[in-house]
Parts: structure tokens; C-alpha cells; sequence
């Protein structure tokens, strides 16, 4: 149940994302909803890490980009394996793991989008020029929307693992 649960959960993000958070723009950057709410789901520690979620959360967002589906699975695979990786070295993950992950995470997806763009299609925009207008702004909007992100999907998980034990 839970499982399919987060199927939904990563299907709605990638229509929020499509439908309303492509519209908000901070010069060229746009918010990854898909990126906050798979890290939010790796960083919990009882929800069930796996790679199938960055795979699954990669094709749906490649096939609704004109990038290529790869990338995306690249991206949220590195933001994926970073994310099991703190949370297997950490004794309890915080938030400021999942903001690391999330900086990270960001980092890693313009990047390769970025890479694509300058060296396979041959986009004449600079590494400056792309890291001011695109990646820096992107940034910003994914730090300022992983608080209301991260809580949505703290409380999703308490709700589909209420197993965990209560802190007093």
C-alpha cells in the first residue's frame, strides 16, 4: 500500500510541476517539485529507499521534457544514491541533510542539463552566463519550496508508516 502510495505521490508532484510550478520563474530557473519530493522520501527514515524511485521519477519527467529521459534518471539517480548515503551514515537524518541533498541534487540535475546542452546540441550559453540565469535561481526556488515540501511529505509518511514510534 504504501508503495503504491508513493507511486501517486510522485505522480502528482510531476503534474504539479508540469501544470503550476513551470509557470513560477526566477529569471530562467524554474522549482523541481519531483527532485524535493523524491529527496523529502529518501531522507525519511522509514520510508523504503530504493533506486526504482529516482528510475520511476526520472521517466516521468523525461517524457514530459524536451531533454532526454536519461538525464533526468541520471539526475535524480544521483540525488538518490546521496540521499541513502547520508541517511545510512547519519543516526538520524535531519533536516539540513535533506537541504544538502536537495543543494546537491540541484547542483548535479542543471549540470547534466547543462552539459547536455553545451556539448551534444552545441548551445553557445557560457558556464557563467548559465550558472547566474539558470542554476543559481533554481537553486533559490528549490530551497525556498523543500520546507513546505518536506513537511507534506513527513506528514504523508506518518500517515502511510504509522509504525514509527512517537518522539515525546
Amino acid at each position: 500500500m504504501a508503495s503504491l502510495s508513493g507511486l501517486v505521490v510522485l505522480a502528482l508532484a510531476t503534474a504539479l510541476q508540469s501544470a503550476v510550478f513551470s509557470r513560477i520563474h526566477l529569471l530562467q530557473g524554474a522549482a523541481d517539485v519531483v527532485l524535493l519530493t523524491l529527496a523529502a522520501w529518501y531522507m525519511h527514515e522509514d520510508a523504503p529507499a530504493s533506486w526504482v524511485w529516482a528510475v520511476l521519477a526520472g521517466l516521468m519527467v523525461g517524457t514530459l521534457s524536451a531533454l532526454p529521459w536519461w538525464l533526468f534518471v541520471a539526475g535524480y539517480g544521483v540525488v538518490g544514491g546521496f540521499a541513502m548515503l547520508l541517511r545510512r551514515k547519519l543516526w538520524q537524518p535531519s533536516f539540513f541533510a535533506f537541504f544538502t541533498v536537495v543543494l546537491l541534487g540541484t547542483l548535479a540535475t542543471q549540470g547534466l542539463s547543462w552539459g547536455y546542452l553545451r556539448f551534444v546540441v552545441r548551445s553557445p550559453l557560457p558556464l557563467g552566463e548559465a550558472l547566474n540565469r539558470v542554476v543559481f535561481p533554481s537553486l533559490l526556488l528549490n530551497l525556498l519550496f523543500a520546507l513546505p515540501v518536506y513537511s507534506l511529505m513527513d506528514e504523508w509518511a506518518a500517515w502511510f508508516f504509522p509504525n514509527r514510534e512517537v518522539e515525546r
